[in-house]
């Protein structure tokens, strides 16, 4: 009865959302509204009954629930028979709208006294967009499907999601994701209601931020997942996926740094109004290519094309209104307080041009992901868009951002002084300098690109170092300093673990040697373990440096599950700021005499998840800073 239960408070939240939504019918409102707010408590209440319902029917091992037994069984350990939940199409999709109607119901407790129309627009749009998700699950996706009879014994979770990531990582992305979809409620409903002033982007601002800064963590901890379990070595592969998630990112820091003009100058109402819409969109988006389908990724929950298209025809819909309403409305919004004239030499010049160079980022981006999936389609011909194409449009289109980024917060409001701004930057330009001449004179010219990352990053973090000392520590000031001191941490990780990065591949038995960076590692000994869930091949490296100090020990597997009969490596990582060492080991030969083994060096390497926290705790503190 559990399951069933489970669909009934499905069913109940569809036609409760789908009552929400008759306010958007002006006959309709004035019976509608006393129970917007009610409506939208009881909606959240039983998608988290319906989410409850599936977490108790994992714990319990009800194989004749279908998602249960394809992606759970008797060994699985408790972690994982919970956080799995959400390791799959069905239980995923539960998840999304659980966060969705979770955000509906706190708009609706929400005070907002001067825009009461706006608030209870934005319920009734919000609402559209659970009615959309939950007729997609019911229809396609119903995660109390039964089976009968039901097997002994169910088929697992996939092996790359048995990791304590997996019970964080997704819902925080999940938070970022379904976060902008309230931004995009609100966009929607104060286009609907002709009204856009200071006082919207307020209202707004907190909601953007928790979004971006949770997209932040997510994305922060998915690329510590695959680095830490898919045995690559490295953080970032322009994976469709991947990229998924980054173009939501994106386009949700212009829409931040937009949002701050509109508070403080009153400007740039279309921009914000039509960040949202594409923020949004892109989120939409990111839920399409992790389950259509119709591309092929460790990261994703590929089933049934059927789907996909489902989502498709959906992002097409919510989308494509919100856009054609743009088109016929924002131009007759009542933006209220216009503030001045704007110049490109200006604080808020500098966000409009950074705002141009984010988007074309995420445009790049975008066309690297879709276009082999479009050519497929057209000419049945598979391509491949890979990390060249990303490195060689990405990353110079990024730059300019973040050197706007350190030169922003000296750049006044309504009108700039050039020479004050460049006398205050010339620390900055100074430390830069001469970081990338270190770099050249250490490497003799031959890591140009080593240089000029690591040239950004200090000139980044300099120019927040001397804006922080301006302002004094504060929360006013800690926000802007974390943000960006995070955004330059990020950089020099990257730059790091990408240009001076060391890779050893080879055979070795026990005994044998491999020298990497400086350190000797020896293959000193290999065993079995049997647990309930997998086999294991477990391999010891002894670690010493080069005057044969004992550094550590690194104890990689290669684990076999029991049930899917897949095998997955488990790295074994020694971590220091500056540097990691990383150790894989995998199939051994057939004689049995040699196991392979891939020993990487990446410096720098952590920085990049200390930078992303950072940043994360820019978006926190601001929003402290609001409460206080």
């Amino acid at each position: 009865m559990a399951a069933e239960l489970g669909l009934f408070f499905l069913i109940v939240a569809f036609l409760t959302a789908c009552f929400q939504a008759s306010f958007l019918v002006p006959r309709l409102q004035k019976f509608i509204e006393p129970s917007l707010a009610p409506a939208a408590w009881l909606q959240a209440l039983c998608i988290t009954l319906a989410f409850a319902v599936l977490v108790g029917l994992r714990l319990d091992s009800d194989f004749s629930v279908m998602v249960v037994a394809a992606h759970s069984n008797l060994a699985l350990p408790l972690l994982y028979k919970i956080a799995g939940t959400w390791g799959n199409h069905e239980g995923s999709m539960l998840l999304w709208v659980m966060v969705l109607t979770g955000f509906g119901a706190t708009l609706a407790f929400a005070p907002m006294p001067h825009l009461a129309d706006i608030k209870k627009t934005a319920i009734a749009v919000q609402s559209v967009l659970c009615a959309g998700f939950l007729l997609f699950i019911l229809c396609t996706s119903n995660p109390f499907a039964r089976q009968f009879p039901p097997p002994a014994d169910g088929e697992a979770l996939n092996p790359i999601l048995q990791d304590v990531a997996l019970s964080i990582h997704p819902p925080l992305l999940y938070l970022g994701y379904v976060g902008f979809s309230l931004v995009f409620s609100l966009a929607v409903a104060a286009l609907i209601e002709g009204k856009m002033t200071r006082q919207w982007a307020h209202i707004a601002h907190p909601w953007i931020l928790g979004a971006w800064s949770a997209l932040t963590i997510g994305i922060g901890l998915g690329s510590w997942w695959a680095y830490r379990v898919l045995g690559w070595g490295g953080f970032w592969f322009w994976d469709p996926v991947e990229n998924a998630s980054l173009m939501p990112w994106l386009c949700g820091t212009a829409l931040l740094h937009s949002n701050i003009v509109l508070k403080k100058r009153g400007q740039l109402h279309s921009w914000v109004l039509l960040l949202s819409i594409i923020t949004f969109a892109m989120s939409l988006l990111g839920t399409f290519l992790v389950r259509s389908g119709l591309l092929i990724s460790v990261h994703s929950f590929a089933s049934d094309p059927k789907r996909g298209f489902f989502i498709l025809a959906y992002i097409v819909i919510v989308v494509g209104s919100a856009l054609a309403l743009y088109a016929f409305r924002s131009a007759t919004v009542d933006e209220g307080e216009t503030g001045d004239g704007m110049v490109p030499l200006s604080r808020e010049g500098l966000i409009i041009i950074n705002n141009m160079f984010l988007l074309t980022a995420c445009a790049t981006v975008l066309l690297g992901t879709l276009y082999p999936m479009l050519m497929e389609w057209w000419q049945d011909d598979r391509i491949t868009v890979g990390a060249p194409y990303f490195n060689t449009t990405f990353l110079p289109l990024i730059t300019f951002p973040l050197l706007a980024a350190g030169l922003a917060p000296f750049m006044p409001w309504i009108k700039g002084d050039v020479r004050l701004v460049f006398k205050k930057s010339q620390p900055a330009l100074v430390a830069s300098a001469a970081a990338g001449f270190i770099i050249m004179a250490t490497t003799h010219g031959q890591a140009v690109l080593g240089a000029l990352g690591l040239m950004l990053s200090v000139w980044l973090a300099v120019c927040s170092v001397q804006w922080i000392r301006k302002q004094g520590i504060g929360l006013a000031s800690l926000p802007v300093f974390l943000g960006h001191i995070g955004a330059a941490t990020v950089i020099a990780g990257v730059t790091g673990a990408s240009v001076w990065k060391e890779e050893a591949e080879r055979g070795i038995s026990v005994g044998d040697t491999i020298d990497i960076a400086g350190y000797h590692l020896m293959y000193d000994k290999q065993s079995s373990e049997e647990t309930p869930n997998y086999h294991a091949k477990n391999g010891r490296f002894r670690v010493v440096n080069g005057s044969g100090s004992f550094i550590t020990n690194l104890t990689p597997e290669y684990r076999t599950y029991n049930i899917r009969k897949t095998s997955t490596s488990t790295a074994s990582i020694h971590s220091t700021l500056l540097y990691d060492l990383y150790a894989v080991i995998g199939e051994t030969s057939a004689d049995g005499k040699r196991t392979a083994a891939r020993i990487y060096y990446n410096p720098l390497i952590n920085l990049i998840w200390l930078g992303c926290l950072c940043m994360a705790s820019g978006g926190i503190a601001s929003l402290i800073r609001r409460k206080i």
